[in-house]
């Protein structure tokens, strides 16, 4: 491998590509990713590893030599064709890390279900034995000190799940493989249940040193009949013997015994089938390593969306899990009989048409281990939908409830949780996490209104003296446009723990928040607006610094004339085209901004942010698309400095009379008045403007708003002008345009609090 390897990997926010992505990038590959989707928990260990979200890496300077893809990206997408347009490698997510993997010491991880917890245990109890080895997990770990992946320089050891749900399982040759189980799943990829099993077959055939399996599967033990490597069995009178002393809610005794050193162990896991992937990674690690920790599984804390508790107190426990097999649900069920006391309800979301019409009778009989269930639409994962795969088949003569809108849930919920003791499991490999969260953040707005909590009390005590937090802040004067009702509560953060404890008091909550700098390029709605507003006062956050060889670091609040009357001073060409955009640094680099030919991206070097976890991340200007007034990396992030470079030296007199020649074309060409700046971009090889001028529509009004006579493309405020009247007169122009133009303009600026498609 070169130094100039990189790879793009689509579909980098799930839970298989984003972990492939950070293993490569720890390899020594130069990698970026992309997805349609944004929000997903993956994003943020993407950004600790420096993983860039780029849509098009060509166009920021990158060469890649492969895409990897997700199975769920399928022939057609646009990512895929920009990549066949370079000419680049296309391999699905299994098929690269296999090439990846091909010369390591690799241990596999497979089987219906219980392959991402199983592989964690594996990392945790082999990290406790001090082996050194690289993983590549399907999932995120609950403990935050461990990412998703890690590669090793210094070891032949890689671990890994390997996936068979689209037959990428076929391109790996394992050292070591451990199979958790294996069920009939995926008749959208395997014509039958042979097929299937001849890929597992063909798989243990290929491993080099030992296939590690559970005690009593038979349909494991018929697949590795006659294999010319060691099987060994895990579990009661296994090879690796592990018998159960005291079971608790949370906790295992057990005692281990056969191939292990014999000794009582505690284990952080309850549950059959939890103690039965334990025993397996436990055997894998001293199969690998000859030894074991004295508390083998000390650094476990489990696996995101299995079994996770996102919200408790006395008498109601919220639980999410990532089941989607008839199988797994029903071990997930039990397990939650076998801990928990009281009644159980389940909301299930099934998961891929084809699965749904195969097993709608099993997933009916796993769900009756709950009280109640409450079914949700399919999700498809892509698939069309099939004859008998809705979720009618799964409830069809059964108690179980449909549910099509999902916005019903809480009230449906809250008859069944009002009193006794109570688990409300969320299960599904869906979008269903979405609403096992949002359950979970109405019962702790719930519990905060009951005390009567809001955002002073949650930040009481948190922010430094200096800090500005108000309600009922009206937003008219905040913006350049001069319109707009009043905010929910406005801050002005001093240092940047204030500005993390106002996010993390906001999340809290479930309130929204906005980062404002001068307000330009922001529509303000009547209504106001029912969340956080922070704004970076330029006193404490617009610095600018002199870093040296035509460097500047610039503060995050800082405003652009000012930043543009410095370079002057000091001598710095380049930043000229900035001075008459009334913007600060934060929000120019969030929409990009751009004047007289020139983008703000055209002289960045390095941005460094607050991200909405609450975390500061840096990174280069290519990790950034510096779109049409867009920068996606940027939404909800918080600019707390970027670095500029100028183009070179130049005489300040000489500079500023550039400054003064740009601002006198601007005084002709913009008007004066309130305005929120070009209010419509430009379609492709024409101009915004010059098409509603062609409509007639200069100086058409709706109250005190109006149409530019100066340039068309504004919509300025001459008085006491409402939302509404805007709203009313962007209709107008659009409308106009249309019909007399063909072309149907898009707003370029911000609705706070909205989509334009809400509104228009």
């Amino acid at each position: 491998m070169s130094a100039l390897d990189s790879a793009w990997l689509l579909g980098a926010c799930g839970m298989g590509v984003g972990p492939l992505a950070i293993y490569l990038k720890g390899e020594g590959w130069d990698v970026s990713g992309w997805d349609d989707s944004t929000g997903s928990p993956m994003e943020l260990q993407l950004a600790t590893a420096e993983v860039p979200l780029l849509r098009d890496p060509w166009a920021a300077g990158r060469r890649p030599i492969v895409v990897g893809r997700s199975s769920a990206v399928k022939p057609g997408h646009a990512a895929l064709d920009l990549a066949l347009a370079h000419d680049v490698r296309v391999l699905r997510r299994g098929e690269l890390l296999a090439e990846r993997v091909a010369h390591r010491r690799f241990v596999a991880v497979c089987g219906s279900h219980g392959k991402t917890t199983t592989c964690g245990m594996l990392v945790a109890a082999l990290t406790s034995s001090g082996a050194d080895f690289g993983y590549v997990l399907g999932g995120l770990f609950r403990d935050p000190a461990f990412p998703p992946a890690r590669a090793t320089q210094t070891s032949p050891w890689v671990v890994a799940e390997v996936d068979e749900s689209d037959g990428t399982i076929g391109a790996f040759s394992p050292d070591v493989t451990v199979a958790v189980n294996l069920d009939w799943d995926h008749p959208d990829y395997y014509r039958d249940e042979a097929a299937l099993e001849g890929v597992f077959r063909a798989l243990f055939e290929r491993t080099r040193s030992a296939v590690i399996i559970p005690v009593g599967n038979e349909r494991l033990e018929r697949l590795t009949q006659g294999l010319g490597v060691p099987v060994i069995r895990v579990g009661p009178a296994g090879d690796y013997s592990l018998d159960l002393l005291q079971g608790g809610h949370s906790s295992s005794v057990v005692r281990l015994s056969g191939r292990f050193p014999e000794r009582q162990v505690n284990l952080p896991v309850a549950g059959t089938f939890n103690r039965s992937n334990a025993a397996l990674a436990l055997a894998a690690t001293h199969f690998i390593t000859n030894s074991l920790a004295e508390e083998p599984m000390a650094r476990w804390r489990g696996i995101r969306r299995r079994q996770d508790v996102l919200f408790e107190r006395t008498g109601l426990r919220v639980l999410a899990d990532y089941a989607h097999h008839p199988t797994e649900i029903a071990a997930l069920l039990q397990w939650v009989r076998e801990t928990h006391t009281g009644r159980l309800i389940v909301v299930f979301q099934p998961h891929r048409h084809t699965r749904t019409r195969q097993y709608a009778a099993e997933f009916r009989a796993a769900l009756a281990i709950a009280d109640q269930a409450f079914v949700l639409p399919v999700y498809a994962a892509g698939e069309p939908v099939v004859e008998g795969g809705r979720s009618e088949s799964v409830v069809a003569g059964s108690a179980h409830r449909l549910v099509e809108d999902r916005l019903a849930l809480p009230s449906l919920l809250a008859p069944l949780t009002a009193d006794g003791d109570t688990v409300v499991a969320f299960v599904g490999a869906g979008d269903i996490e979405r609403d096992a969260e949002a359950y979970a953040k109405l019962l702790r707005r719930q519990g905060a209104e009951i005390l009567s909590l809001d955002l002073p009390d949650l930040v009481a005590g948190r922010l430094s003296p200096e800090s500005v937090l108000r309600a009922n802040e009206p937003l008219a004067r905040r913006t350049t446009l001069g319109l707009g009702g009043t905010a929910r509560w406005y801050a002005e953060p001093a240092t940047v723990d204030d500005v993390v404890a106002l996010l993390r008091a906001a999340a809290e909550l479930d309130l929204r928040y906005f980062v404002i700098g001068r307000g330009s390029n922001l529509f303000v709605p009547d209504e106001g607006y029912d969340g956080l507003i922070v704004h970076l006062e330029s006193s404490r956050w617009g610095s600018v610094q002199d870093l040296g060889e035509g460097r500047l670091r610039v503060g995050g609040g800082a405003r652009l004339k000012e930043l543009c009357g410095f370079a002057a001073r000091e001598g710095w060409k380049g930043f000229e085209f900035l001075e008459g955009i009334p913007g600060t640094l934060g929000g120019s680099l969030r929409m990009n901004a751009g004047a007289m030919g020139g983008w703000i991206f055209d002289v960045v070097e390095s941005i460094e942010w607050l991200s909405p976890h609450g975390q500061v991340r840096a990174a280069r200007r290519d990790c950034f698309d510096a779109l049409y007034r867009d920068c996606p990396q940027l939404h909800g992030a918080v600019v707390l400095s970027a670095v500029l470079h100028s183009a070179g030296r130049d005489e300040p007199a000489a500079i500023r009379a550039r400054m003064d020649e740009m601002a006198r074309q601007r005084r002709e060409s913009q008007p004066r008045e309130s305005s929120a700046g070009c209010v419509f971009k430009n379609p492709d090889g024409d101009k915004a403007g010059r098409l509603i001028d062609l409509s007639g529509l200069k100086g058409r009004a709706v109250g005190p708003v109006s149409v530019s006579h100066l340039h068309a493309n504004f919509l300025v405020n001459s008085g006491d002008a409402s939302s509404a009247d805007f709203i009313a007169l962007m209709r107008e122009v659009r409308a106009e345009v249309k019909a007399r133009q063909g072309v149907e303009l898009q707003p370029e600026i911000i609705a706070l609090g909205h989509e334009w498609k809400e509104l228009l």
